[in-house]
């Protein structure tokens, strides 16, 4: 997995590689390809645009330039970045249109992979909390990483949308600008050049970069970026019949021996260098290059759109004199925009049906209902990108593309849906290290493994393990009633064997062994991907008693019987580090029976979490929870408990204890950089203070309001958010912590 992440970064970051001078001076080739759209008077252009990541969006500076001065473009080819960026020109667009489209564009979702955390399913956003890490593996055909760290969902609708016009094309001959994209076969592993079909797939398949994208699949084969067999394709312009071909090249800066160090370095330079050697062969085919300096640019300056577009276009100036001799005069470039223009299409049909493939009946169905609105109506694609990527969040496709069929002399919307190759079933690991005690750090690793439709369409059947700091399993089956319908039920069984230590500042004061076992039902209904609502009752059993140390409580065991009532809301952007949106949960339980208490006692907590962003980088939080037994103290085990990381984080763990209590923590999150794609997300520095009160605690010397202030780095990796730094609090309470897990 570790080598397949490398491979992603090399190819992410493997720019042009420097070659070597050629001869500029422009030549002329004949050619027996077909040029019956093309004047007689004058020779046919084609250009070949390089990829490279960001540094690919220094071609539209030089197709700017190109506009600006009448070169006119009569074939374009491209891999990868360009690829795309030719593709999109190839439909009509002008330079600036390109321009805006790319500085308008959420990159980071459109590379981060995954579904934006609003968009998810509610089931799919408590998997995202309770397992907060981006791994995933597939056991549909055995133990399988997905196939790549994005799905590419995001980045098929934009495709989907600036092309659908486009929708029924013959051949990519019939575009405005005829054209051509590069990938990689790997099946065969051979080149292979799109020339007709989806142009969205075309485009999508070319910057399929492996490891970091999905790859394109259509039938046996599969797709993945052209890079790999040829990165500048000067000889697809030339047989598409151009007489002069001009290359784009984009030079990067040479290697440095100081960076080829490790078994990676070498690697990753050897895969450069097989990149460098697809480019080389490419610069010989060419009768022009323009040459685009980006050497201080990286391949994901994605946000560094208008500096690279600036770049091409002085490139390109730079070689004004040898390009001036293909400038047309004002009444030619009038007639070359003119013939353009009349292939141009900008109209988007009405549907008068929806069609779904590529999933089961009960599938086909559900979408094909959900999508019933959009018959018989103009297109409104925003609407349909959004509705497109919820049913995304369900967590059951890849990802879902659409476009535009005609059956019966009628237009419809076609939908293509892409399921998951690998799973279900899913195992999601999960991994927690709390180092609330810094001489005492303990691990907890754990996995949720997930099965679809085991008992009718949208059941599931969950079950998650741990073994560590806690030994536990606890399964779940989630069933609605009805297929499409919002109430639910849910049979669970839940055992767990825990170890509960108790501190005095940092000194250990208890340690007990908590077991614990529970089964029952819950009826639930579902109000829409942010809330649900569910209760029931449960049976157990709960043996708790002190191993070490001198005791907090007695020790108990016996029958534990309750009804429970829980409701959540969640309304942020993010499942692990929100910086926006708001988080309600509420939790009754009315016990009538529990080992030790004297009586019946009823029990509420409630959390509420609320974000706001104050600047570009800067978001402060509030967060207040609380608890109580409403007066009832006689219930055996104390069920609160103060201390520890985001629960005064300077006291000891679990130090407080009590049947009532509140907290309040304020806090400011400032992003200071961003981790690379297969590494991480955000990196944040964080500082909060907290206030909180445990009522009826035994300890002495309890303050009135107990108070701390923490400060550190937080930081969304792969594996999980991490938590370092440190807290002091009142009464002499003070310590460094380090945390991987659940932070907020």
């Amino acid at each position: 997995m570790r080598l397949s992440c490398f491979l992603a970064a090399v190819l992410l970051s493997s720019a042009p590689a420097a070659a070597q001078q050629h001869a500029e001076e422009p030549k002329t080739s004949t050619s027996s390809a077909d040029k019956t759209s093309i004047p007689k008077r004058r020779l046919s252009i084609g250009v070949a645009l390089e990829g490279g990541g960001a540094l690919g969006l220094a071609h539209i500076g030089v197709l700017k330039w190109f506009e600006e001065h009448h070169i006119p473009i009569d074939y374009l080819a491209g891999t990868s970045m360009g690829g795309l960026v030719g593709g999109l020109y190839a439909t009509g667009k002008s330079a600036d249109d390109l321009s805006a489209i790319v500085q308008t564009s959420d990159w980071s979702l459109l590379l981060g992979g995954g579904t934006p955390y609003p968009a998810l399913s509610f089931r799919r956003k408590q998997d995202a909390r309770e397992v907060p890490n981006s791994i995933q593996i597939g056991l549909r055909e055995g133990a399988t990483l997905p196939p790549g760290l994005n799905s590419g969902h995001q980045i098929n609708l934009m495709l989907d949308r600036e092309t659908l016009p486009y929708a029924e094309l013959a051949s990519f001959n019939d575009l405005p600008i005829p054209f051509r994209c590069v990938s990689t076969e790997l099946v065969s592993g051979t080149a292979h050049v799109f020339q007709d079909g989806s142009l969205s797939d075309a485009m999508r398949a070319t910057i399929s970069i492996p490891g970091v994208f999905a790859p394109v699949r259509q039938g046996n084969e599969i797709f993945v970026d052209g890079g790999l067999v040829n990165n500048l394709p000067t000889d697809v312009v030339r047989k598409m019949g151009a007489d002069i071909v001009i290359a784009v090249h984009l030079q990067v800066s040479p290697a440095n021996a100081k960076d080829i160090q490790s078994a990676f370095g070498v690697l990753g330079r050897s895969v450069e260098l097989i990149l460098a050697a697809t480019e080389l062969r490419g610069m010989e085919g060419a009768d022009l290059i323009v040459r685009v300096n980006v050497e201080d640019f990286s391949t994901s300056d994605y946000e560094k759109s208008a500096a690279l577009i600036k770049r091409g276009y002085e490139a390109a100036q730079e070689k004004s004199q040898l390009l001036s001799t293909y400038s047309l005069d004002d009444a030619a470039w009038k007639d070359y925009q003119a013939q353009k223009a009349s292939r141009e299409r900008t109209k988007v049909p009405t549907p008068m049906f929806v069609k779904v493939v590529g999933t089961d009946k009960d599938g086909t169905t559900n979408i094909e209902d959900y999508l019933s609105p959009f018959v018989g109506k103009a297109i409104r694609v925003r609407e349909l990108d959004g509705i497109l990527t919820r049913l995304s969040g369900t967590g059951r496709y890849e990802s879902l593309t659409y476009t535009f069929i005609q059956e019966n002399g009628h237009d419809g919307l076609l939908i293509e849906v892409h399921e998951k190759s690998y799973a279900p079933p899913l195992l999601q690991p999960s991994f927690v290290v709390d180092g609330t005690q810094t001489d005492d750090v303990t691990f907890t690793m754990g996995a949720r493994l997930t099965f679809i439709d085991v008992a009718g369409y949208r059941s599931e059947w969950r079950t998650d393990f741990t073994v560590g700091q806690t030994y536990s399993v606890a399964t779940e089956l989630y069933r609605p009633f009805h297929p499409l319908g919002r109430v639910f039920f849910a049979p669970y069984v839940n055992a767990s064997q825990q170890t509960f230590r108790i501190y005095f500042k940092s000194d250990p004061r208890a340690d007990y062994r908590l077991d614990n076992v529970l089964g029952g039902m819950d009826l639930g209904y579902s109000f829409d991907r942010f809330s649900e609502i569910r209760a029931g009752y449960g049976v157990g059993y709960l043996d708790a008693y002190l191993r070490l140390g001198t005791p907090d409580f007695e020790p108990v065991n016996g029958r534990v019987g309750a009804f429970h009532q829980k409701f959540t809301l969640d309304h942020t952007n993010e499942a692990v580090i929100p910086t926006r949106g708001f988080y309600l949960r509420e939790q009754f339980n009315y016990f009538d029976s529990y080992p030790g208490a004297s009586e019946k006692f009823p029990s509420l907590t409630l959390l509420t979490q609320y974000f706001q962003p104050v600047s570009e980088r800067g978001s402060i939080y509030l967060i207040a929870e609380g608890g109580s037994t409403f007066g009832k103290n006689q219930t055996g085990v104390p069920q609160f408990f103060l201390g520890g990381v985001g629960r005064l984080s300077a006291y000891g763990l679990n130090e407080l204890e009590g049947n009532q209590y509140f907290l309040v923590r304020p806090g400011y999150l400032h992003k200071i950089f961003t981790l690379p794609t297969f590494v991480g997300r955000q990196v944040y520095l964080s500082g909060y203070l907290e206030v909180a009160k445990m009522y009826g605690d035994p300890l002495p010397g309890v303050p009135k309001l107990s108070a701390d202030g923490a400060a550190g780095l937080l930081a969304e990796t792969a594996l999980g958010p991490v938590f370092i730094g440190g807290s002091v609090g009142d009464t002499g309470h003070q310590k460094w912590f380090f945390q991987l897990g659940r932070v907020f």
